[in-house]
């Protein structure tokens, strides 16, 4: 398990996760673009890197983020809860897991067998029923298996929507900088459409910060912040 080196902590991710959620350590004082960063670099050092892994990382991740979200905008209310995006990316990581096996077993091709003995095949199909079964008893029979069979449940049908990627975002935040030189942080944020855009909003923004594209600024404590243009 990866070993997270920031100013306050060194240890794994689930570790600063649950120092965090039972306020041992202050989450504003966690620099959770270093964090991002420091993945980064272990994802391109790493080989083979167990899809599993990836999936808990985005777990906790993503609650890191949604904590955080709270603190600097205690006004904004999620629409989901915090447990809906975990189980989405546990069912995710079953998914990716069971995909691996099915191509494990596709490139083995031991899905299918073949009878191989010809004269069997080449057989004309016989049915020889005891005598003392008549089309009426199979009739009868037929009809008890079907009665058997559990009826097949309708499953409620789920639009997915199509998420803004973070480099979209990123270009949105630049073209809203060039036609004003300041943005309320706040703004940006209503007009996201689910707790999904939130967290890629706030990944976008510490994106621009880190590449120096804007700066923020916030005049107080719990004050709104705002980002701006460098150059203006």
């Amino acid at each position: 398990m990866y070993q997270f080196k920031l100013d306050k902590f060194e240890g794994p991710l689930d570790l600063l996760l649950k120092l965090i959620e039972e306020e041992e350590l202050d989450i504003s004082e966690v620099s959770l673009a270093k964090v991002t960063e420091q993945y980064l670099d272990y994802l391109e050092q790493a080989q083979d890197l167990p899809m599993g892994e990836l999936a808990d990382f985005l777990v906790v991740a993503a609650k890191l983020l949604l904590i955080k979200s709270k603190i600097l905008l205690p006004t904004i209310e999620l629409e989901e809860e915090e447990g809906d995006l975990e189980q989405q990316l546990k069912i995710y990581r079953i998914f990716l897991e069971t995909s691996k096996v099915i191509q494990k077993i596709i490139s083995k091709k031991k899905f299918a067998y073949i009878r191989e003995n010809k004269k069997i095949r080449d057989r004309e199909p016989i049915f020889n029923p005891p005598k003392s079964i008549s089309t009426l008893n199979l009739k009868t029979l037929f009809q008890e298996v079907l009665g058997n069979i559990e009826p097949i449940v309708k499953l409620p049908q789920e639009l997915i929507k199509r998420t803004v990627s973070i480099q979209e975002k990123i270009n949105e935040i630049k073209e809203m900088i060039l036609q004003k030189s300041s943005l309320s942080f706040g703004t940006l944020l209503s007009k996201a459409e689910s707790k999904t855009e939130i967290i890629v909003t706030f990944l976008a923004i510490l994106e621009l910060v880190k590449r120096k594209s804007v700066q923020v600024a916030q005049k107080d404590i719990f004050d709104d912040i705002y980002i701006e243009n460098p150059k203006s």
